[in-house]
């Protein structure tokens, strides 16, 4: 599965309800699918000058079985 995110120098971006957002690790940021590109990339182009290194990531999760 790919879902892209946006990611900072300060950590990944985690957007409110309310369009505010903070940064947060990996496991907590917001993430898009494709089809969310365009929104992503007006979020980005609308916090660039706020954030050090903004820019949209690929993230590839891959599920596999867990044996203990």
């Amino acid at each position: 599965m790919i879902l892209y995110a946006l990611k900072a120098a300060e950590g990944y971006l985690k957007t409110a309800e309310n369009g505010d957002f903070t940064l947060v690790g990996i496991n907590k940021a917001s993430v898009y699918p494709e089809n969310g590109l365009d929104q992503l990339i007006a979020k980005k182009n609308e916090l660039a000058d706020r954030l050090t290194e903004l820019r949209i990531v690929k993230l590839t999760l891959e599920e596999t079985d867990f044996f203990a």
